[in-house]
């Protein structure tokens, strides 16, 4: 690949969409739940989340909690299928720790970057994040993802978590 082809590849994964609402069916019934849980208040809390409810969605499931107030964010639940996708197991990592070990190779830097940026988001804003990317990993550029992070409590009224997951579609 030439320097310029390169850097052209490299800005087209390094981009990230913010959209106002769901691209992606999964996204739209992730919120819709979402939506469901909070039931008028704030935000809904991590205990309404009943994993019995949206089975069809774990698989692109993605669970998280602020670590030091948002300075770091672990994942608690990674879904079978973005661990396929991303060819590492993410559960019970921190964000700064993900993407190292990634087959195939993943631009950990781009990928850390992209998700505290959206976990962030979603603690500040107090409201779902609707995004949209190409994959980092090294010749994967024509895998486009859709995602969604929502704000959680977890026992009190702060926010402490996010649920979301991530969607794929070849373009």
């Amino acid at each position: 690949m030439d320097g310029a082809k390169g850097m052209d590849l490299l800005e087209l994964e390094d981009r990230l969409h913010f959209p106002d609402a769901p691209e992606h069916p999964g996204v739209a019934a992730i919120v819709a739940y979402w939506e469901a849980k909070r039931a008028g208040r704030r935000l809904p809390d991590r205990l309404d989340i009943d994993p019995s409810e949206i089975v069809p969605l774990l698989p692109n499931i993605i669970i998280c909690e602020s670590v030091d107030h948002g300075a770091d964010f672990r994942i608690r639940i990674f879904g079978t299928k973005l661990v396929e996708l991303v060819g590492e197991e993410r559960t019970g990592k921190l964000l700064s720790e993900i993407g190292d070990h990634a087959v195939p190779p993943t631009r950990s830097d781009i990928v850390r970057d992209r998700w505290f940026e959206v976990s962030r988001r979603a603690f500040t804003r107090e409201r779902p994040v609707f995004v949209s990317g190409r994959m980092s990993s090294s010749n994967r550029a024509y895998i486009c993802w859709h995602a969604v992070s929502c704000p959680l409590t977890a026992g009190g009224t702060g926010i402490a978590q996010t649920f979301g997951g991530m969607f794929v579609a070849q373009s």
